[in-house]
């Protein structure tokens, strides 16, 4: 008889590696399938190259930008894949960026760490604007989760003193530097508060794990080989081992899941990654962490005479209501404070600076609803990107403008809340399948008026904050990023409390099937305009405690 495991969880990430800790830390025994290979941090993550050691910089070629997604580089290309091997289809004319990464730990080993609280102006939007629906959960409920995800992955971050972006459980902060500062004194003028963004980076040594070492921000994006940041590698995944209730199967594929002759989940599908032969796997209760688009995909493509629709889609919106953050207002300029001021170690740091959402607070903006943050940073960097915007000059006297400017610099970059409609959504395309035979995603998401209409004010209010902090513009970028570029997909299940309009309830747990959780991104409802990945995990957290009590009451 093959073995029947109490849970799989697929994915490795950040949600799957959370989930995996806390169901093994309450008992239960584990499954983790992850679709691509083991890493060794030291050779995998490529922490120490100068950029002058590389002959693009550390830019891909030309060809190999070719297929892979934006967020690439040479230091990352060998974790994230390529579109080629792992298609996916769009409509003509409506791109979309899905960077994936393949490995053990998934995204949570290159992200880019910011963790922000959602509050009642994000649960509860709907009641204050009219579109929409409101989150089924509200701040007071998912509250006691954000305090434990944060005092067990260490995060640095400053009082905010806003209602509607709390102050979490924060290890010593980081100071902001010269021109962050005098950014933040610019914001005061005009009743915005500037603080160091909440960032998932150890300032003590904590639980085993040793504090940042100020290698470099840039550097925590090509992945962490000491720990200080949090990734599933180094924080949960070792805590789940530990257990002796956790087994790791990677370069498994989940391709479905399987149900029984009552159309209830009993395992899942898998095509091995290196040989393409067929395995199944078994267990009382399946949880999706794969990310909002592969767990929609695998449900989809998990079609029987029970479920004709895809698993759990009796309400047919599974799969809709996709939606994520737009990225836009990216300005850079320089404080004439700092021309030619001593270079120092400013990009050591692992974070830079976070502007909170001012926006549809209090009053209301006339042309759109919801709002947006900034985060951004200031100081030297290991390259001098702004180099390439300074027009004509050459040789000597490009040499010299670069050193003046090179402490002075300030840039950031605006996330604004995505609305979240029933026409961004993804389909299995049936023309299309990956080398392992898997159907795979067609992604439709576009932007709507109202997601332009913020995208110029998050461009005007950018040029008024670094106007008022006295700052010189080099440019600004008026023109939104490609959908999918924020990294932030969500909403491809939604949690609900009426079983026709959402996929999942409260719990995350699914409607239609008892033992179906999916604790990424796809429960969510709507996406305010923070950084997602501490809200998914708070979710989680709260997923895995009520799967717990009911696995051992027998309900599922």
């Amino acid at each position: 008889m093959p073995k029947v495991y109490d849970c799989i969880v697929v994915g490795s990430g950040a949600s799957g590696g959370w989930a995996a800790k806390e169901l093994t830390e309450r008992g239960l025994e584990v499954l983790m399938l992850e679709a691509g290979r083991a890493i060794e941090p030291l050779k995998d993550f490529h922490i120490n190259p100068w950029p002058y050691e590389s002959k693009y910089r550390g830019f891909l070629a030309p060809k190999e930008a070719e297929i892979y997604d934006p967020v690439v580089n040479e230091y990352t290309k060998h974790l994230f894949v390529n579109t080629k091997e792992h298609p996916y289809t769009t409509p003509p004319g409506k791109p979309y960026a899905w960077p994936r990464v393949k490995a053990l730990g998934g995204r949570s080993l290159v992200w880019g760490r910011g963790v922000p609280r959602f509050s009642d102006l994000n649960f509860k939007a709907a009641s204050r604007d009219g579109y929409g629906v409101d989150w089924p959960i509200s701040y007071k409920d998912i509250e006691p989760y954000y305090d434990k995800v944060e005092t067990t992955i260490g995060v640095t971050g400053m009082d905010i003193g806003l209602w509607h972006a709390p102050t979490g459980k924060y290890m010593k902060s980081i100071p902001l530097n010269c021109g962050e500062l005098l950014l933040k004194k610019g914001c005061q003028k005009l009743g915005v508060t500037l603080v160091q963004f909440p960032t998932a980076v150890i300032t003590e040594n904590h639980d085993g794990r040793p504090k940042c070492h100020y290698c470099g921000s840039s550097q925590c994006g090509r992945g962490c080989d000491i720990g200080s940041m949090f990734n599933s590698i180094y924080v949960t995944l070792p805590k789940a081992r530990a257990t002796k209730r956790f087994t790791l199967r990677t370069d498994a594929m989940v391709r479905e899941v399987l149900v029984d002759e009552n159309g209830k989940p009993k395992g899942v599908l898998f095509v091995d990654r290196v040989t393409k032969k067929t395995y199944e796997a078994y267990a009382r209760v399946i949880v999706l962490a794969a990310s909002s688009l592969e767990t929609a995909r695998i449900l989809l493509n998990s079609t029987s005479r029970f479920h004709p629709n895809g698993l759990g889609n009796s309400s047919g919106v599974l799969g809709k209501y996709l939606h994520e953050h737009i990225m836009a207002g990216s300005i850079t300029g320089f404080a004439p404070q700092l021309y030619n001021a001593p270079v120092r170690n400013e990009d050591g740091k692992p974070c830079g600076f976070y502007i909170p959402r001012f926006r549809n607070v209090d009053a209301k903006h006339p042309g759109y609803i919801r709002g947006f943050q900034y985060s951004g940073s200031s100081g030297a960097r290991i390259f001098p990107g702004f180099a390439k915007g300074l027009g004509n000059l050459f040789g000597t006297s490009l040499k010299s403008e670069i050193r003046k400017l090179y402490p002075a610099v300030v840039s950031m970059t605006g996330f604004g809340e995505v609305l979240p409609r029933e026409t961004n959504y993804v389909e299995i395309d049936k023309e299309v399948k990956d080398p392992w035979g898997i159907p795979v995603l067609r992604i439709h998401q576009d932007w709507s008026d109202n997601e332009l209409k913020m995208v110029q004010d998050i461009a005007d209010s950018a040029e008024e904050l670094f106007r008022a902090a006295g700052f010189e513009i080099l440019s600004v970028n008026r023109t939104p990023l490609m959908p999918g570029s924020s990294i932030h997909e969500i909403g491809t299940a939604r949690m609900g409390a009426d079983a026709k309009t959402s996929v999942l309830n409260p719990f995350c747990q699914s409607h239609d099937v008892k033992n179906l959780f999916l604790v990424d991104g796809s429960c969510f409802v709507s996406g305010g305009n923070q950084n997602t990945t501490l809200t998914i995990l708070a979710l989680c957290t709260r997923a895995c405690e009520y799967l717990a009590e009911e696995f051992k009451k027998g309900n599922l």
